[in-house]
């Protein structure tokens, strides 16, 4: 049976996988279909959201009910939800006044902001996950930038906004844990989402969305939904409750190493020897955080 530190490390790296292809969706409605930030957060959270009452609702109706009816939990939902919303909202206006690179490299530095706010709990990182954190954020400098950082566009508002997404992402990676272990990730999951597509909703209704609708666009939309915001931010949950969340964010790193080769497939995108350079950086980090000795007890 998969211990609990290697359940942790796998659900940690198939997140960063299923991101990775959710990227390919997003870069085709976000660029090849020109839908605005708004629409596609408010479009895809609300596909998300019926899905996961679906499922919740399918297997576990009476756990999924009850959960809501403490306060406290609703509070933590609540909580979890603005910080996902927060986190996407930062990554794509960055995004769209900077560039996919610059947005990419920013939201790479999410490991130290989870050791920032570690440190608050006094959680010390070990000398090898510092090192394996510098060596994947090195690492998808060279993949995103293929070794040319003049595409970087690091204007002050840039940096402000852009930052938000590692430091938000790491604020609901802490704080999700203790509503994960006492709920399960589905059930947080369904709550927290349900909080974000209000949100997100109020600011733009779903219904206003103008897409044209082929089977390109619905999958596209079904894939950043279900494989994206359900799996693998499930996944990725799951992960940083049963390992430290460090090391859950430098698996994540996964992420664009996983897009920058699908790239390859579906958009003809050259790599070249920063950009190989750069994915064995981060298959080192990943393997060397893999089979370190844990310092945190898991549960």
């Amino acid at each position: 049976m998969m211990n609990i530190r290697t359940l942790g490390v796998f659900c940690g790296i198939l997140s960063g996988f299923f991101w990775g292809t959710m990227d390919i969706a997003a870069q085709y409605l976000l660029h090849t279909v020109r839908m605005a930030p708004a629409q596609f957060i408010s479009l895809t959270m609300v596909v998300t959201t019926v899905a996961l009452f679906a499922i919740s609702i399918a297997t576990k109706p009476k756990e999924t009910f009850l959960a809501a009816t403490d306060k406290r939990n609703v509070f933590q939902f609540f909580l979890f939800g603005v910080l996902v919303l927060l986190t996407q909202v930062s990554f794509y206006v960055c995004v769209k006044y900077s560039n996919a690179e610059t947005a990419a490299v920013i939201a790479a530095t999410r490991p130290f902001c989870i050791m920032g706010l570690l440190l608050f709990a006094a959680v010390m990182p070990t000398a090898s996950q510092i090192l394996c954190c510098a060596l994947a954020l090195v690492g998808v400098c060279l993949m995103m930038t293929k070794g040319d950082f003049s595409t970087l566009s690091f204007g002050w508002l840039t940096l402000l906004v852009g930052f938000g997404a590692p430091l938000f992402s790491a604020a609901y990676t802490i704080q999700s844990r203790s509503i994960v272990r006492k709920v399960g990730p589905l059930i947080a999951m369904t709550w927290a989402m349900l909080f974000t597509t209000i949100l997100c909703n109020l600011y733009y209704p779903f219904w206003k969305v103008s897409l044209e609708w082929n089977f390109l666009t619905s999958l596209s939309v079904l894939w950043v939904a279900i494989m994206g915001h359900i799996v693998a931010y499930t996944l990725y949950i799951v992960s940083a409750s049963k390992i430290l969340p460090t090391i859950t964010g430098v698996l994540e790193t996964i992420e664009p190493l996983t897009a920058i080769v699908l790239s390859y497939f579906f958009f003809s995108q050259k790599m070249n020897a920063f950009m190989l350079a750069g994915a064995a950086m981060v298959l080192v980090a990943v393997v060397i955080l893999g089979f370190s000795k844990p310092r945190e007890k898991a549960n």
